[in-house]
């Protein structure tokens, strides 16, 4: 098929060096990077509605600015996690689970810090551990052995 058109294909038998699997730092980084966008969207909407955030229009803007910041910081982030899947760019495993882990995590952190409960600020930051795939795998099994020995 290929020598009739006029060009050979070669294949690749023997790689020198596989391609190597991507790391648990990019979906850490998309966790990351969906809690910044999360938490920017509330405090954005945040400084239009809610008047105890802010004081003045000095506040308002800071609490605008702050928000652009972490909207940027986010941008970053989740280019940077982009690169770093190499070829597993179109793996949803990497994308489901830390962007849904990133919102609700950005989401209760921008609760507790618009209710000023800063002693429990780092508490929801814990949960962005769970976006390591080693540690979400453990704990997927712990949870669902009971219901894959009911299948069988």
């Amino acid at each position: 098929m290929t020598e009739a058109q006029g060009r050979i294909v070669r294949r690749n038998n023997a790689p020198i060096r596989p391609p190597r699997p991507a790391t648990t730092v990019p979906d850490v980084l998309f966790a990351c990077a969906f809690s910044c966008f999360t938490m920017a969207v509330i405090f954005f909407i945040a400084s239009f509605l809610n008047d105890d955030v802010v004081s003045g229009s000095a506040g308002k803007v800071l609490a605008r600015f702050f928000a652009g910041t972490l909207l940027l910081a986010g941008a970053f982030m989740f280019a940077l996690g982009y690169g770093l899947l190499r070829d597993e760019r179109s793996t949803a495993d990497h994308y489901t689970f830390p962007i849904i882990l990133g919102v609700i995590v950005g989401a209760v952190e921008a609760f507790l810090f618009l209710q000023t409960v800063e002693q429990l600020l780092f508490l929801p930051l814990l949960f962005l551990l769970l976006a390591i795939r080693p540690l979400r795998r453990a704990i997927s099994r712990l949870l669902f052995r009971g219901s894959q020995r009911q299948a069988r």
